[in-house]
């Protein structure tokens, strides 16, 4: 019988020093309560055969790949071709990977719509990392760029701050469970953004003052003990980050009259964002249109 092997990844929500964290400021980031699931079953073909399957359990995916230089057997499309970047780098970290094996099946099952930003890619990246035994974060530089933080929380459940010191990632569990947190909802903004466009549109004058005041925040959310104060420092980040990019903060632009604050998360004008507000906040939201409101204990996994 085939040995089969599997792997999982959490996704991930960037709660503080959004842009700036990959300029080495403190960034207070979740693991996500979903992820994406990989399995990998021996094959007897002397090529890799890879089905990829959304959050309703349907193939959005799927091709062959030869185990030589992982070129895609059927259609050549942008999937494949990412596809094929990966296990390339991966190759050239581990020379002995997939090198004397005849094949293999491997399939990918996420948890959360590959529209909402969770981390499809750093979740996939963590995966392949775990079953080739290299490393993750020099991969996902290699193939995505960025900082490194999803990466952090793909192998974490619990809360950290995670901060690039000399490019190397320092990842610290901490214990953050907001005894307000039926208050905290994730609102999916109906569009998915490109964190890579993202990256190369930041602005470059991230300070050491900038930075100091970033890392100041980031402790003072996890210390965090009222609505009042938590809404505060949300607003105080959002004027930052604001000034910080050149864009609107999202409540001035979308949620003027939300009895609350609405903070962005992780690349501005798309995937998630954090409210702190009634407990009837979801109502609100759907309202207006957005549908896909998580409490935040729906989401996030409060223990180290």
């Amino acid at each position: 019988m085939a040995e089969k092997l599997t792997y999982y990844s959490a996704g991930k929500l960037l709660i503080t020093s959004e842009y700036a964290v990959i300029d080495r400021a403190c960034a207070l980031a979740l693991p996500t309560k979903l992820g994406q699931h990989m399995t990998i079953v021996d094959a007897e073909k002397y090529r890799l055969h890879w089905v990829a399957k959304d959050m309703d359990g349907k193939i959005w995916f799927e091709n062959d790949f030869d185990t030589i230089d992982f070129n895609p057997i059927h259609q050549k499309d942008n999937v494949s071709k990412r596809l094929q970047q990966i296990l390339i780098n991966v190759r050239e970290q581990n020379q002995d990977f997939l090198a004397e094996s005849r094949g293999a099946v491997v399939e990918t099952q996420l948890d959360f719509s590959r529209n909402w930003g969770l981390g499809s890619s750093s979740t996939l990246i963590n995966n392949i990392a775990q079953w080739a035994n290299v490393n993750p974060f020099d991969l996902q530089q290699k193939v995505f760029g960025g900082s490194g933080y999803d990466i952090a929380c793909a192998q974490k459940s619990n809360p950290i701050t995670y901060q690039l010191i000399n490019q190397n990632p320092i990842v610290t569990d901490v214990s953050f469970h907001p005894p307000f947190h039926q208050h905290l909802f994730f609102v999916y903004m109906n569009k998915k953004q490109n964190s890579r466009a993202s990256i190369r549109h930041h602005y470059k004058g991230v300070t050491d003052q900038l930075i100091d005041a970033l890392n100041t925040l980031t402790k003072r959310f996890i210390d965090a003990k009222t609505v009042s104060d938590f809404q505060m420092l949300m607003l105080a980040h959002e004027s930052i980050v604001s000034k910080l990019i050149g864009i609107e903060p999202v409540q001035e632009s979308e949620f003027s009259d939300y009895e609350g604050v609405v903070k962005s998360l992780g690349a501005w004008g798309g995937d998630f964002v954090l409210a702190c507000g009634p407990t009837k906040s979801k109502e609100y939201f759907a309202a207006k249109g957005f549908t896909v409101c998580f409490p935040y204990a729906d989401l996030i996994s409060p223990v180290i």
